[in-house]
């Protein structure tokens, strides 16, 4: 079992430390509703977020330029669960398809596609995943709040928590991916670097909707090139008014408060210290201005070989996953990257490579159901 969590790598602020015990003590905590914009927004940009959410949860037609190949006709058809902008039951897992070439991986499906699209306007069948592609994977949906606080995080937070070689010993070993040359923060495999690009992407992979790029938008990192089909509606199908509004709704969806801690909770906050999970789930990252306590370092961990499916991103490699938040963890089962684990405590079990040694000592605990219950509460 690892000693407690050594300051040098990471401290809880004080400011978690006040939440918390205002939290146990019966303190109230002003706390927002699931699926609420960030408190504090300027009016025009809560017009924009109201309008976003619109366009989030609109059900695109083929006369629109849905398709012609696709998963899905809205965004929140993937994410509902609990609320608009949540996550996905196991169902609505997409596949995503990889080969290996000379210049490296790529998607396996037509037009070098990464994701398989299931359903057609044009085909009668679904696409078949032939037997010949080398890579085939699942992902659940991922949950959307508190996006925008992820992507305010300074990167040079992010790149001091990195630790590549494992030079202070202790096993955990993070690195940052990349997205051109920025940062990468969103995803599981942390390939995007702003939300403009993890926006515009499922826009067109699951739903066939073209964009162009926001160049009046801070997006470093996202694609530099329009999206285009050939399904005879004029290119970009989504405007940038929308598309602006769209990216507006996503940055702005707060993030989840956590619930009441009670003496069990507690106690199972100490336990995710004094193990190491708190070496990767780091509360806060911040290391000046407002804290963001998302429990993630936002890096790159080797899970383990039985995590390991294949698909390759940027500097990710097959097993490597970023850090995944733990906010708002009670609100959206399954868990994991392919939605696999129905509890937390089977997630928890399922994590290896950098994490065993944490692992086997939760598995081991006589508490360790304390450490759930502190979870449950995020």
């Amino acid at each position: 079992m690892r000693g407690p969590l050594p300051l040098s790598k990471v401290a809880l602020p004080a400011m978690l430390a006040a939440l918390v015990a205002s939290c146990g003590s019966g303190g109230v905590v002003a706390a927002l509703l699931l699926g609420d914009p960030n408190p504090g927004l300027d009016a025009p940009t809560l017009a924009a977020f109201q309008r976003g959410k619109e366009v989030f949860t609109r059900r695109f037609l083929r006369s629109e330029g849905h398709g012609p190949d696709f998963n899905t006709a809205s965004c929140r058809a993937c994410h509902e669960i609990p609320v608009t902008g949540g996550s996905a039951p196991l169902y609505r897992n997409f596949f995503l398809g990889q080969n290996s070439s000379p210049s490296g991986p790529v998607g396996a499906f037509e037009g070098n596609q990464l994701v398989a699209r299931s359903f057609s306007h044009v085909r009668a069948a679904r696409e078949p995943i032939s037997a010949a592609i080398q890579v085939v994977a699942q992902r659940n949906a991922p949950p959307m709040f508190g996006l925008g606080q992820l992507e305010r995080i300074p990167e040079a937070d992010i790149l001091a928590n990195q630790d590549p070689f494992d030079d202070d010993g202790d096993g955990i070993s993070g690195f940052a991916n990349f997205d051109l040359a920025a940062v990468g923060r969103f995803g599981y495999k942390a390939q995007s670097g702003s939300l403009v690009s993890f926006v515009r992407g499922p826009l067109f992979n699951q739903m066939g909707i073209t964009t162009d790029p926001l160049p009046a938008l801070a997006q470093v990192g996202a694609p530099d090139q329009p999206t285009r089909d050939n399904d005879g509606v004029p290119d970009p199908e989504l405007p940038a008014a929308e598309l602006r509004d769209l990216v507006t709704f996503v940055r702005e969806l707060a993030p989840p408060s956590p619930l009441p801690m009670d003496a069990e909770a507690r106690a199972g906050e100490q336990l995710f210290l004094t193990i190491g999970c708190a070496k990767c789930h780091i509360p806060n990252i911040v290391r000046s201005g407002t804290p963001v306590f998302a429990f993630t370092d936002l890096l790159l961990h080797d899970l383990g070989a039985p995590n390991g499916d294949g698909v390759r991103m940027g500097n990710a490699t097959s097993r490597e996953f970023r850090t995944q938040p733990l906010w708002g963890l009670r609100h959206h089962a399954p868990f994991l990257h392919d939605g696999r684990a129905d509890t937390i405590e089977e997630a928890i079990l399922e994590h290896g490579g950098e994490a065993t040694a944490s692992r086997d000592a939760f598995a081991g605990h006589p508490n360790r159901a304390a450490l759930v219950r502190f979870l449950e509460t995020r």
